[in-house]
């Protein structure tokens, strides 16, 4: 039976999850189609989308002209009238320029939004790789739990006819509680995962929606860079080459977020530099119309046309070019500094990435089949009679610890891709 704190629980699932109406999902969900989803439904990822609109009206901005002004100058005492219009004619090719440094500014919010796409996929696969991790210990305390159960029943039966002592019956009853309560705090945990991952989802997932287990992909890879798609991070593919380290560092070089926007930012600052020094040359205002003297005997209507310049004597930008000339060296020195922690990012990535891997590998191929056997082992001696209940019991409680240790393994190795993902800048 279950307990009441879970039956309130299941309960209140069962209440509340329907309100938030089912999304069509497919037999299995994998990893690929959680980041898919998420990029799609995110309203977080969604909001920064908007900002690409945003730089889109700076450029339009950019490109406005200055409006004419409609003005009228008259002479009550001497009966002059004059309307005419004044316009402001931009020298120097501020317009040009100011439109350069938008369009700059438009790639940098690029940038910025597949940075924030990279950040989302890492988030979906950590939290994808708990939700993953959290079912299958459900499942290993499920089977711990049918195991103990079975074993307590044999030795219920045993202790009956006088083949086992008590104590063994007792040992097998502490066993089997101590694996219930695992179990149920194996639930809690998976209905904790699922809520996380929905969250970033934007969407709910079924308690019987089935997850596919995290890919991987073997040590011996070369990321090869793609085609850019727009609003996707720069994604790499692996050949069966060797993962070769420099190869990494020089590719987290091209494609880091934070060293495009390094690099646009110093584009930025020399394309202000160029507007603020095309600032120094003055706009040309220019008013013309028609000039009526109303004098009688003197009515007449001429043209007229008056110009006016600045004249660049006191305020020569000499402020505003000596804080971009300070800007870019700035940014030249964050580049170089950028350039060094990237460089150890890359290797430390690296290496946890291919230790991970190895230790994955030792699960595999090792220690998860050496601790079946040994179940079967010990099961076996049991039936048998020649050891206590408790060797099978010790035994099955040291496969599952293997195969929560194999999950832990998972679960690091995925945040290693997360990881080394970080470090290059590209989704792998």
């Amino acid at each position: 039976m279950r307990s009441p704190l879970l039956n309130a629980l299941l309960f209140s699932l069962a209440v509340t999850m329907p309100s938030w109406g089912w999304a069509d999902t497919p037999p299995v969900f994998t990893l690929e189609a959680a980041i898919e989803i998420a990029a799609h439904n995110n309203l977080n990822y969604q909001a920064a989308l908007v900002q690409k609109d945003i730089s889109q009206a700076q450029i339009t901005t950019a490109k406005a002209r200055l409006n004419p002004l409609l003005v009228s100058d008259n002479g009550i005492a001497e009966k002059t009238y004059r309307l005419g219009l004044q316009q402001t004619l931009e020298l120097g090719g501020k317009r040009k320029k100011r439109i350069a440094v938008a369009e700059t500014q438009r790639q940098l919010t690029d940038t910025m939004t597949n940075a924030k796409l990279l950040a989302l996929r890492m988030d979906v696969r950590k939290t994808y790789t708990a939700l993953y991790a959290a079912l299958e210990r459900q499942k290993a305390y499920e089977d711990i739990v049918e195991t103990t159960r079975h074993l307590l029943a044999i030795a219920q039966k045993r202790e009956k006819v006088g083949d086992i002592p008590k104590v063994d019956v007792l040992g097998a009853q502490i066993a089997f509680t101590n694996s219930r309560n695992d179990h149920q705090t194996a639930f809690y945990q998976v209905v904790s995962a699922r809520n996380r991952l929905s969250a970033l989802l934007f969407q709910p997932l079924s308690p019987e929606q089935m997850l596919a287990a995290p890919p991987s992909f073997a040590q011996e890879a070369l990321l090869t860079p793609q085609k850019q798609e727009t609003g996707q991070p720069l994604q790499a593919s692996l050949t069966e080459s060797a993962l070769n380290l420099s190869l990494l560092i020089e590719q987290a070089f091209k494609i880091r977020p934070e060293l495009q926007e390094n690099r646009l930012n110093q584009v930025v600052t020399l394309q202000r530099l160029a507007l603020v020094k095309s600032n120094r040359i003055p706009n040309l205002n220019l008013s013309a119309g028609p000039d009526l003297v109303a004098e009688p005997g003197q009515r007449r209507l001429n043209l007229y046309v008056i110009g006016a310049v600045d004249i660049p004597v006191f305020n020569r930008q000499q402020g505003p070019i000596e804080e971009e000339s300070a800007r870019q060296r700035q940014l030249q020195i964050a580049q170089q500094a950028l350039k060094t922690q990237i460089t150890y990012e890359v290797i430390n990535a690296h290496t946890a990435f291919i230790a991970s891997q190895e230790r994955l590998k030792r699960y595999e191929a090792e220690l998860l089949p050496d601790a079946e056997r040994i179940v079967k082992l010990a099961q076996l001696s049991f039936r048998e009679g020649k050891s206590s209940i408790l060797t099978p019991i010790n035994a099955q409680q040291a496969f599952i610890n293997t195969r929560l240790g194999y999950l832990q393994a998972m679960s690091d190795h995925q945040d290693a891709i997360s990881d080394l993902e970080k470090a290059i800048g590209t989704g792998l």
